[in-house]
């Protein structure tokens, strides 16, 4: 048999939450609530939906393959040229084409030692050398990121705020990293969960100007968290066009479908959406944090639409009893956290099913100090 690269046999698969219908088949449930992914629970924008229906009568076409029309919108909506845009296969798929476009074997990747496990799963692809930088108080520290940095740094990524920690950086941290890491070294701030932390003060103002002001700096954005879109995978990134059209030149032709991109057209329209989507989350977080600490958690602060938990029982341990309770959230293992795990925000309902979940596998179990 024909062996694959070498750095392949270091990199292991990604690991999404369970889905229902995985945990249906398995135990015979029919009833599954799923807190584990960080989808929105109210799902996608009704207007986003119509036009996604409407746009099915061109499943016969190619859909164009740079997304002109998205580009275009994005481009108005964070007031920056649509060359600076580029659209993906969620932004995921930014990930690996800044990876495939600047790392050679041996460059140099920094990133936060629990940060989003993916920055590291696609440099390691590449042959690169990721270089993990311990957190203080669960956040990025980026002083010490910025020290971490070599002439052969390649690409420093911060996920803000963060996954699995739910925590953030700030406006000065950021400008701070952007003033002190090489000019040849791009900085990609993935902002996945941004409109859950817009509003805080101090939460980085990064379009349109940090971007404006920095030709090395890259921002990520999705259409999966607040917009409710998780299925059709759409994400996009935000650089200087010169840096954008490399990405271009390595993107899989035809890569986000048409009705994904027609759909995510009204979703950036539907503002009210959005909004309502942010205000439902920080009621229900601000329950499920309260909740959670009550029954013995140790909860951290969240600028996310999850939160992230030392739990009383091994995490997997507490994973699996759940999944028999026909509840789904998130171990950490995969990120050397083997007592946390990641709950994402749901309705009242399923935040209700999951305290009643959590009261049974907990009852008379000796949990640990």
């Amino acid at each position: 048999m024909i062996a694959p690269r070498r750095v392949l046999r270091d990199v292991f698969p990604y690991q999404p939450g369970k889905s229902i219908a995985s945990v249906q088949r398995e135990l015979g449930l029919k009833s599954v609530v799923k807190l584990a992914s960080n989808e929105n629970p109210l799902g996608p924008s009704p207007k986003a939906m119509a036009a996604y229906r409407k746009a099915e009568k061109l499943n016969g076409l190619y859909p164009e393959g740079t997304s002109p029309e998205l580009r275009a919108a994005l481009a108005r909506f964070h007031q920056v040229e649509p060359e600076s845009v580029i659209v993906g296969n969620g932004s995921d798929e930014i990930i690996r084409l800044l990876c495939e476009a600047f790392l050679d074997p041996e460059d140099e990747v920094v990133v936060s030692q629990h940060g989003f496990i993916r920055f590291k799963q696609q440099a390691s692809m590449m042959g690169a050398r990721v270089i993990e930088v311990p957190m203080t108080d669960w956040t990025h520290d980026l002083p010490l990121m910025a020290k971490a940095t070599s002439p052969r740094t390649k690409l420093v990524f911060v996920a803000n705020p963060n996954n699995p920690t739910g925590t953030y950086n700030t406006q000065e941290e950021v400008a701070q990293l952007l003033a002190a890491a090489p000019k040849t070294a791009l900085v990609v701030l993935d902002e996945a969960y941004f409109q859950y932390a817009a509003a805080i003060p101090g939460y980085p103002k990064s379009l349109p100007e940090l971007v404006r002001e920095h030709d090395n700096l890259v921002v990520m954005r999705t259409f999966s968290k607040a917009y409710g879109l998780a299925g059709l995978r759409v994400g996009y990134g935000v650089a200087d066009p010169e840096l954008t059209g490399w990405l271009d030149r390595i993107r899989m032709p035809f890569n986000v479908n048409l009705p994904a991109q027609y759909a995510c057209l009204e979703a950036l329209k539907d503002g009210a959406f959005v909004k309502r989507a942010v205000a439902v989350n920080d009621a229900q977080r601000a329950s499920v944090a309260r909740g959670l600490g009550d029954m013995g958690f140790g909860v951290g602060e969240s600028a996310t639409n999850f939160v992230f938990a030392r739990s009383p029982i091994p995490g997997r341990e507490l994973f699996k009893a759940l999944l028999r309770q026909g509840v789904i959230v998130r171990p950490l293992d995969e990120y050397g956290l083997p007592h946390h795990i990641r709950v994402s925000i749901g309705t009242s309902a399923q935040n209700k099913a999951l305290f009643a979940a959590l009261k049974k596998v907990l009852a008379g179990r000796k949990v640990e100090a």
